[in-house]
């Protein structure tokens, strides 16, 4: 009898799929995944730990309910620029928020082509 080779490989962390696991020891770059969490790093760093992200937008909505529903000042007009400025710069942290995202997705999807393929 001939019995074909395991279309799968175990690992200490679960079954992969064997040709595509053969694939990632040629091509995979381990190293890649540390620079994305160095990257992390000084995203988090510049955005103040995401905190930062999160007041800008609160910023952003208080002056938006002040200058397009009337509301009173609740932001001080020396804290900031203006309205535009502020959502400007809120746009570009996101703008690299994203373009990181997109790259760790670009990591992770050859780990997640991993998954064993059912036969059934």
């Amino acid at each position: 009898m001939n019995i074909p080779p395991a279309s799968f490989r175990v690992t200490p962390y679960g079954e992969v799929d064997a040709e595509a696991l053969e694939r990632l020891h040629d091509d995979y770059d381990t190293i890649q995944l540390l620079r994305l969490v160095d990257g992390l790093d000084l995203l988090l760093k510049e955005m103040n730990n995401i905190g930062g992200l999160r007041d800008g937008l609160l910023r952003v909505h208080a002056m938006a309910k002040t200058v397009l529903d009337g509301a009173a000042l609740s932001v001080s007009v020396t804290e900031g620029g203006s309205i535009w400025e502020e959502a400007e710069s809120l746009d570009e942290d996101l703008v690299e928020l994203g373009n990181w995202l997109a790259s760790v997705r670009v990591q992770l999807k050859p780990l997640i082509e991993l998954m064993p393929v059912d036969p059934h």
